[in-house]
């Protein structure tokens, strides 16, 4: 009688379905946790510095005394008054076929005289104004003069001022007229029926104070 033995050797399988003999060793896999972790990382920094710079700004005012001046939106803030209400009317034109801006309201002016005033809501009294008109970023002009017409200027009737005419620079074919109510001064601006500007388009009243 014969006996037959088959030696066996212990086979190892890698994680590619290749084979190491014995006492071979596997190369480690690589771990990707560090990168996943970096790049977690940088997604939760990248709000956290735009915030930052955000918050970082600072607005310093005029002559030391704390006074800023914005000159956007329907309610701007200037330098002699912390708050004028601005509004547009508007009139058919036919041949343009469009709403063209008429009029250009500025309502609620403090008139209180303080031409040297260094903190906000002063007084706008004798100051002058200048008014701008924006339509998609672009400033209109609004006199008949020419291109350079694209403003309009005038001196705020003080506090017992007459209502009445305002006379103004800059603007040609533009009228303007003043209702003065105790501290209060309306401006009233009329367009040239010559001056035909889409009223859809405007986004933008500038108010600047000098």
């Amino acid at each position: 009688m014969s006996f037959r033995h088959t030696l066996r050797r212990k086979v190892r399988r890698t994680p590619l379905g290749n084979t190491l003999p014995d006492g071979a060793e596997a190369a480690p896999a690589k771990s990707g946790g560090k990168s996943i972790f970096i790049g977690a990382l940088l997604i939760l920094l990248v709000p956290y510095i735009g915030s930052s710079l955000a918050a970082s700004i600072t607005i310093s005012g005029r002559s030391g005394g704390g006074a800023v001046e914005f000159a956007q939106g329907s309610q701007v803030t200037v330098v002699c008054d912390t708050e004028i209400i601005t509004s547009l009317d508007e009139e058919w034109y036919d041949a343009g076929v469009i709403f063209r801006v008429s009029k250009i309201r500025l309502s609620g002016i403090l008139n209180t005289a303080a031409l040297t005033a260094t903190s906000n809501n002063g007084g706008c009294g004798d100051k002058t104004l200048t008014v701008k008109i924006f339509a998609t970023g672009t400033q209109q002009v609004i006199g008949t003069g020419g291109a350079s017409e694209n403003y309009v200027s005038f001196t705020v009737p003080k506090t017992g001022t007459s209502s009445g005419s305002v006379s103004l620079t800059n603007a040609t074919g533009m009228t303007g007229a003043s209702t003065v109510t105790g501290s209060n001064t309306d401006i009233t601006l009329t367009l040239s029926s010559s001056i035909n500007i889409d009223a859809n388009g405007i986004n933008r009243i500038a108010v600047e104070t000098s």
